[in-house]
């Protein structure tokens, strides 16, 4: 009985208070090696400790090694007890029963990925149980894990999973710190949270089949949705604002049925499932139960996240003396770990950042199973396997933003994801192709105006476009991207003139949902159900409105093998409730009611929501709406207008989220006038709910969306469709130079930079500009152009022709905004009667008979602006209402000085 471990050093226990002490100290004393070899378990409860030993060892042998490792005074053989401390030696003592069992065979231990073994074993000196050699479909997993909280571990994880989506890589990235969330709440208001990591962990634990398939596929279908730019986000908890512990906790699978490494096997199984190579996990900091299932499985590549702090610093090195012991990278496809050291100033702590770089890669070479000793041959390309990485201070990162873009915003410009470079490059590779852009045959300037003209003018009026490309902005991506795998139950938002109807006419177009998405750009639309158009503008040109007839006639017959009713039965039922005073409810019953006919079924307002409940059981649809303008005329003045609307845009969403699944899709387009008129309660509440699918047009879809006209009309040069929809704001600024030129004027002359020009022309004073106004100025601009002087062969529109096609645009600006406006109509109207000689800008207010609180409502919609006791018009409005200008039009001036005030008030 004399072998290694019989004679190892031990080291008595400082106290032993309770039986936890007792269980730990045999358990520490087990992981050294300390165990004779015939002691084969130690199990102590509160008031006994039982110890199971080999038949063929005495007893008097087993006392003899009690009190050899516990001290005389603590182990009374006579007594059969182990004394723990007492405030009183002199008192009554507090002993605890022993208890020697000899066992011929003791089963194995079922060890599995956790810090807390439960039960105290000789195996506690072994590594735990080798997993299989490699993940699932090889799908990569990467473990962010830091002693400390507050070192940069999650913005970094964040980083990396930017680089690698740069890379073109799908990325899965998971917030798995339950206690704290980060990552969740910086997607919990860029998204709607249908799957998150508690949802997944549940589903695990109540798989009864190996390939967790009920959570994958469930799994697969939400996380769709929540997915930004390649990266696939899976936050903490739905309910990110939930205060508690987590209801489930990784260590919960880990039941005796299933294999140790669950977890990460599931999770390889998920990423796999949505199209992800690599999975990035943000773990829980300290030596936490929920991160341990991962970085106890040597399979993960674990990223250590550490400050030079000396109690960072000691902790980071107690995880990794923890990882060489029990899960260590020894097998060849096993990966290396990896340090980040972070929050440092390289001038003052260079040396104190040499000596813990050192310090940590000796303890990462010990976890990746590699020498650490000098003398050792093989240390040069095991220090080189290890990617050591160094993150220094940043006063930006003391105030992280909140939103997913901020952060985004903040990576990029602090140039994180260069610092995880050396990580992404130890990931595996995986085979790219880069498609090739197309390329345009080159025309004569002379064409490439006319090709502008013809195409912008037939794309003034959604109505009238025969486009069924589109240009994805943020609000139909988002649109796009959160409704992948569930069906929409949206408003779309938009101003006259936003795009709302070309946008309508797109998935009108489209003979399902997934159609429109995949067309968005946007990847892994799995919903192949029909659209059906039950309302759409009256102005639709003939092509257009037999294009939805057609459609609304083809998802009838495909869903109730009936024919519907026609649009104009539908605005008659509508127009025939308005002749009645309905409650909430029963305009609610209306709206469905037009729905059900809308696909031939029969129905009434009685007997709507029963029957629309029937077809939910075994069929799905999305219902999508436009011209609600034409049916609703005086919805300023008339209440019973804005009641329907209000159960439109409000009761009906509400109803259709009730209905388990959600098999019933709504869009429904409206403009934002008619929208915030009939939300007579909280309609700031309305608008920020549905504002991720509001049609705005900031600078950079603006200028996207003229370039992706000039590129349908042939007039930029080797420029596709896609190289438009994903080029960089500044490589698009640089294209559309050979549209406008560099500046309004030559090279050389003082006049402002055309693109900038541009934008001063065409904004509001708040800012604003609008999708119509874009297109109907570069068909403007197009057709004065032609024959232009030959000075301006260089570009398609001459700078003459983009100031002479400025006035036309301004009237049509002032006809949009009395239809939308009425309160601005009357005094649009009012400034456009003056006498000329009243008309210039600037003027004061007691010149153009206007009142202070009637300047206000025009300042408010971008209409004028003040300037000391002067007030100034945009250009896009100026033309349109006759004023004229003292001086030298101060187009850009103008434009900036209104950039600077809305950058304050904002």
């Amino acid at each position: 009985m004399n072998d290694r471990r019989d004679v190892h050093p031990l080291t008595h226990p400082d106290h032993l208070f309770t039986w936890l002490d007792v269980n730990q100290y045999f358990a520490d004393l087990a992981r050294d090696g300390g165990w004779p070899s015939w002691l084969q378990e130690v199990d102590a409860y509160w008031d006994s400790a039982r110890f199971v030993v080999d038949p063929t060892v005495s007893v008097d042998v087993v006392w003899t090694w009690l009190r050899s490792a516990l001290g005389p005074l603590t182990i009374e053989p006579h007594r059969g007890v182990l004394l723990l401390d007492d405030t009183n030696p002199d008192g009554p003592q507090r002993p605890l029963s022993i208890e020697i069992e000899a066992v011929g065979e003791v089963l194995p231990a079922e060890r599995r990925p956790r810090w807390s073994d439960r039960r105290v074993v000789s195996e506690l000196a072994e590594a735990l149980p080798a997993p299989h050699p490699t993940l699932p479909h090889d799908v990569s997993i990467v473990a962010f894990h830091s002693f400390k909280g507050g070192v940069g571990r999650t913005l970094h994880c964040v980083a990396a999973a930017r680089r690698l989506a740069e890379l073109g890589r799908k990325v899965l990235l998971v917030d798995a710190d339950l206690e704290a969330p980060g990552i969740t709440w910086m997607v919990a208001d860029s998204t709607r949270i249908d799957f998150a990591y508690e949802d997944f962990l549940a589903l695990a634990h109540g798989a009864t089949d190996a390939e967790y398939a009920e959570a994958v596929s469930l799994g697969r279908k939400f996380l769709a949705n929540q997915e930004f730019d390649g990266i696939v986000v899976m936050p903490a908890r739905r309910g990110h604002l939930r205060v508690g512990p987590p209801h489930i906790e990784p260590i919960d699978l880990l039941t005796t049925d299933r294999d140790p490494y669950v977890l990460t096997e599931a999770l390889a199984k998920l990423g796999f499932a949505i199209g992800a190579d690599v999975v990035l996990v943000d773990l829980r900091a300290g030596s936490s139960e929920l991160s341990a299932p991962l970085l106890l499985d040597p399979r993960v590549l674990r990223v250590f996240v550490t400050t030079i702090s000396d109690q960072s610093v000691r902790g980071t090195r107690q995880i990794l003396n923890e990882l060489a012991r029990r899960a260590p990278a020894n097998r060849p496809d096993d990966p290396d770990c990896a340090l980040l050291l972070t929050q440092f100033h390289a001038a003052e702590h260079g040396d104190r950042l040499s000596d813990v770089v050192a310090e940590l890669r000796d303890g990462a070479l010990e976890v990746s199973g590699r020498s650490a000793d000098p003398d050792d041959g093989d240390l040069p390309a095991a220090d080189a396997a290890i990617p050591i990485m160094t993150s220094r201070f940043e006063p930006g990162l003391l105030n992280l933003p909140a939103t997913w873009d901020e952060v985004m915003a903040l990576i990029a410009r602090l140039r994180l994801a260069d610092v995880v470079d050396p990580l992404v490059e130890a990931l595996p590779p995986v085979a790219a192709t880069v498609p090739m852009p197309a390329k345009m045959e080159p025309t004569s300037v002379e064409d490439k105006r006319r090709n502008l003209a013809d195409v912008a003018d037939a794309m003034i009026y959604a109505e009238g476009s025969a486009e069924t490309e589109f240009l994805t902005t943020d609000a139909l991506r988002n649109l796009a991207e959160a409704h992948r795998t569930e069906l929409p139950v949206e408003i779309v938002i938009g101003g006259k003139g936003a795009g709302k109807t070309f946008t309508f006419m797109q998935v009108c177009q489209r003979p399902d949902w997934a159609s429109f998405i995949r067309d968005a750009g946007v990847h892994n639309a799995s919903l192949t159900v029909p659209t059906v158009p039950v309302l759409a503008s009256t102005n639709l040109h003939d092509e257009s409105a037999e294009l939805i007839d057609r459609r609304r006639a083809t998802a009838a017959h495909d869903l109730t093998g009936r024919d519907p009713v026609s649009r104009q039965a539908i605005r008659d039922l509508i127009e025939e409730a308005l002749a009645r005073e309905l409650t909430q409810v029963g305009w609610r019953r209306v709206w469905l009611t037009c729905f059900a006919l809308s696909i031939g079924l029969e129905a009434s307002p009685e007997d709507a929501e029963e029957i629309l409940t029937n077809l939910a059981r075994t069929r799905s649809v999305v219902f999508i709406l436009d011209g609600l303008e034409d049916l609703f005329p005086s919805f300023a003045e008339k209440s019973r207008e804005q009641d329907a609307l209000q159960a439109l845009l409000v009761g009906c969403p509400e109803w259709l989220r009730t209905l388990r699944g959600r098999p019933l899709g709504l869009v429904v387009f409206v403009r934002r006038d008619l929208a915030l008129a009939a939300i007579r309660q909280n309609p700031g509440q309305f608008e920020k709910r549905y504002e991720k699918y509001a049609l705005r047009w900031n600078t950079e879809e603006a200028l996207r969306l003229a370039a992706w006209v000039c590129q349908r009309g042939k007039s930029l040069p080797n420029v596709s469709g896609e190289d438009v929809r994903t080029a960089a704001e500044a490589e698009l600024s640089r294209r559309m130079s050979a549209i406008w030129g560099e500046k309004m004027g030559s090279a050389k002359s003082k006049e402002a930079r055309s693109e900038v020009w541009f934008f001063a022309a065409l904004s509001d004073f708040r800012g604003q500009i609008q999708a119509r106004d874009i297109v109907a100025f570069l068909a403007e601009a197009a057709k004065e152009s032609a024959g232009a002087d030959s000075r301006w062969a260089d570009r398609v529109l001459a700078p003459t022709a983009m100031r002479n096609a400025l006035p036309k645009c301004s009237e049509q600006k002032i006809e949009a905004i009395r239809l939308e406006n009425p309160p601005v109509r009357d005094l649009l109207d009012r400034l456009r009667d003056l006498d000329v000689a009243r008309k210039k800008v600037p003027f004061r207010l007691e010149s153009v008979d206007l009142s202070n609180e009637e300047a206000r409502l025009l300042d408010t919609n971008g209409v004028v602006f003040r300037e000391g006791d002067q007030y100034w018009i945009p250009e896009i409005f100026r033309h349109g209402l006759g004023f004229s200008v003292q001086g030298r039009p101060r187009v850009v001036a103008m434009a900036k000085l209104v950039r600077r005030r809305n950058d304050v008030s904002g």
